[in-house]
């Protein structure tokens, strides 16, 4: 055969015959558990505090006394007479009154809007192309011969 000689190893050499630390692996295993879940509580305090700010800030904030103003004054502008263009004659009317405005032309008849019925057009059957010489017909059509 040939001359390729096996080298059997001894058992003191190559590996290490020292117990494994298994003190240290289960510190660190713990020591990663416990960061974890520290880092978790971390973010969801976080979380929660910049959730709540969000919160307060758009629906529990009071409101400003700009806005106090502006809506006291659409209430206003909703409830009383007033022109809306003095130069062109346009007037506002309180809303309760164009409400019953709308009521009285509804019983009578009137319509708000004029319009008319309309029918719907009726949609035409498209033609098809025409197939191009030696071209096989389409399914359902019949060839032109």
């Amino acid at each position: 055969m040939s001359d390729v000689e096996i080298r059997h190893a001894s058992s003191k050499e190559g590996f290490d015959h020292t117990e494994p630390q298994s003190g240290a692996i289960v510190g660190f295993a713990l020591g990663s558990v416990v960061l974890l879940i520290m880092t978790i509580l971390a973010l969801q305090s976080y979380f929660n505090h910049i959730w709540e700010e969000a919160v307060y800030e758009k629906v529990l904030a009071p409101p400003s006394q700009q806005l106090i103003d502006l809506h006291n004054r659409e209430d206003w502008n909703q409830t009383h007479y007033g022109y809306s263009d003095k130069a062109s004659g346009a007037v506002r009317i309180p809303v309760d009154r164009a409400t019953e405005l709308f009521k009285e032309e509804l019983k009578s008849g009137k319509l708000f809007y004029p319009a008319k019925n309309t029918v719907p057009k009726k949609e035409e059957p498209v033609a098809a192309a025409p197939a191009a010489p030696g071209a096989p017909a389409a399914a359902g059509v019949p060839e032109k011969k």
